[in-house]
């Protein structure tokens, strides 16, 4: 550690579990990843209390150096300029809806030993956009003059960068704000199909009961021809969802993350060969949190844009 060293504690927020560590401005782990349970269901000052315990946890084991910010990846809906949540009906931080966490994180840090924060050093973004940011400076990304960023979980979350930024939604074939999720696709969504239900809703349809992507993977490690297929189908389906995106952003490359691109060989097949005629660069990304987490380290009030936290 040089004496010029400085921290930011940098927090992942889901909605089952947080993803935490002290990062350099460098991007450098100075703490291992931690991992915390949500409790996204409780009250708002449990809440409240729960996230400045993590932040003081991590901020104690780089005890010696600076703190110098925090940064909070969330997903959406969530006001990110103004530190406001607006999840509601989402089965987690309902009882955020509409505080202001940048203040009340402030008041509960000021108070228990991070005196020198401000709350400008208080900062938010969208749980993709943190990602995309993770990959452009430190991952696949680096140096791609346009590049794509999808993350396949509870929905269909994305993001777009432009020039190792993350791209206005004004650009060319980028959505408004940088959203896919709620593309048309089908006779519906894309978030309805590119995401674990539209597997468990795929399953069921081909298979007769709903399966998560741990299990399918299983049946087609067991030899099943027919749970193969199914993933086949779901693969196709994510290629014919990204075509319209990869014709008309034209990225050099395109990331993926999400807890189901474990199991990614046995489905990318249809979006790789897309990938391989279009001329991009499909990039699959082991450990998303990480990318996140080291993202949330460069994160500047000037790149809060774009993203979606479907």
């Amino acid at each position: 550690m040089t004496a010029k060293q400085k921290a930011v504690v940098c927090l992942d927020v889901g909605g089952t579990e947080i993803k935490a560590a002290a990062v350099g401005l460098d991007g450098v782990l100075l703490s291992p990843i931690h991992y915390f349970p949500a409790d996204s269901g409780r009250g708002k000052e449990e809440l409240l209390t729960h996230f400045a315990q993590i932040v003081l946890a991590l901020a104690r084991q780089v005890e010696g150096i600076p703190v110098t910010g925090v940064h909070l990846a969330f997903p959406g809906p969530f006001d990110y300029e103004k530190g406001i949540s607006l999840m509601q009906g989402l089965d987690k931080y309902d009882s955020l809806y509409g505080v202001n966490l940048r203040q009340e994180l402030l008041q509960r840090l000021s108070g228990a030993g991070l005196e020198g924060l401000e709350g400008k050093d208080i900062r938010f973004i969208n749980d993709v956009s943190a990602f995309a940011l993770g990959e452009m400076y430190f991952g696949n990304a680096r140096g791609a003059e346009k590049a794509m960023f999808i993350c396949i979980g509870t929905g269909c979350g994305s993001a777009f960068g432009v020039e190792g930024r993350l791209a206005d939604e004004s650009t060319p074939g980028v959505p408004p704000k940088g959203y896919v999720y709620p593309v048309p696709f089908l006779d519906s969504c894309i978030d309805d199909y590119l995401s674990k239900r539209g597997l468990l809703r795929l399953t069921r349809e081909m298979l007769g009961e709903p399966l998560e992507g741990k299990e399918l993977a299983q049946r087609v490690h067991d030899g099943d021809t027919r749970a193969q297929q199914c993933f086949l189908r779901f693969g196709e389906r994510i290629r014919d969802a990204m075509a319209p995106f990869l014709r008309d952003f034209r990225p050099q490359c395109l990331c993926l993350g999400g807890q189901i691109t474990k199991s990614g060989p046995l489905f990318l097949g249809p979006l790789r060969a897309l990938c391989r005629e279009q001329g991009v660069g499909l990039h699959i990304t082991a450990d998303t949190s990480q990318k996140a987490i080291q993202g949330l380290s460069r994160l500047s009030l000037d790149v809060i844009r774009g993203g979606t936290g479907s």
